[in-house]
């Protein structure tokens, strides 16, 4: 039987104050769809959860032209899937929002807690990397910013604080006509971890057309394939041949393992193909 106390503070000044009165064994829920899984599992044993669903300036999506797109942590995947500004300027975020489990878990399951379980599965974290995400955070020390490539530092691991709290994830506006796109390949079409995720985003910027790469469930921690950025860096349109040397640069910068959804050898051979159709498909919504 799981026991545990519960807080509920009604202010980001509160939950902060509570965080610093209590101990390591402190869990913080926003949708709390990963939390809830690893308290039945027995991978965490919290003796008190500090709930921040109460906190009204968390549950923000805001759009800036100069500074992009805010995502409160109370902010739901399916919030950002609709919001009108995400689909012009994020594709990617969106296709990644929208093959997360289902609607029904989307409508509790935060973008931001998703960034904070830092699962290599996760489907946010791929296309935060391409769109340059920073993570807002609060704690004892202040306010910081950190990227969301060294925010993430292993398997279910993050950089935050004892007595900090993720508020907000920051995508910056692309500088440039852009296009994305996200990949999925799992066993079934809802509710299952990615066996391999691949997210591109292509930009038009004054020294030529930029590309970027990140991938899903192949990494121990998030990463960005520059050797093959830079092998496609100002093409406008690349041919099959470039492709497949794109998809060789992809496949020889990452890391599976092999586990009960794919080896090892299925999750390398299926980034190239997915890095391959993931770049065709952005070009077409160009």
């Amino acid at each position: 039987m799981l026991a545990f106390e519960l807080e509920r503070p009604a202010t980001l000044k509160e939950a902060l104050e509570i965080l610093s009165r209590n101990g390591p064994k402190t869990a913080v829920k926003a949708g709390g769809t990963d939390l809830l899984v690893w308290m039945k599992k027995n991978l965490v044993h919290p003796e008190l959860i500090v709930d921040l669903s109460l906190i009204e300036e968390l549950k923000d999506i805001s759009f800036d032209p100069s500074r992009g797109l805010v995502i409160g942590a109370l902010a739901t995947i399916n919030e950002v899937a609709e919001h009108p500004q995400a689909g012009k300027f994020y594709p990617a975020l969106v296709d990644a929002a929208l093959s997360h489990s289902d609607f029904v878990m989307r409508n509790k399951a935060t973008v931001v807690g998703n960034l904070c379980s830092a699962v290599p599965s996760g489907d946010m974290i791929a296309p935060c990397c391409v769109y340059d995400g920073v993570m807002h955070m609060s704690g004892p020390a202040g306010e910081r910013k950190v990227p969301i490539m060294d925010f993430i530092t292993g398997p279910r691991k993050n950089i935050l604080q004892k007595g900090e709290i993720a508020k907000a994830v920051e995508l910056p506006v692309l500088k440039g006509h852009s296009a994305g796109r996200y990949l999925k390949l799992g066993r079934r079409n809802a509710l299952d971890l990615a066996q391999v995720g691949v997210a591109c985003v292509i930009t038009d910027t004054p020294s030529g057309r930029e590309y970027r790469l990140s991938f899903a469930a192949v990494t121990p921690r998030p990463v960005r394939a520059k050797v093959a950025e830079d092998l496609l860096r100002g093409v406008a349109s690349p041919d099959e041949s470039l492709l497949e040397k794109v998809a060789e640069a992809a496949m020889g910068c990452v890391d599976p393992i092999t586990d009960v959804r794919a080896s090892r050898e299925y999750r390398v051979s299926m980034v190239g193909e997915l890095t391959k159709k993931a770049l065709r498909e952005s070009l077409e919504r160009f």
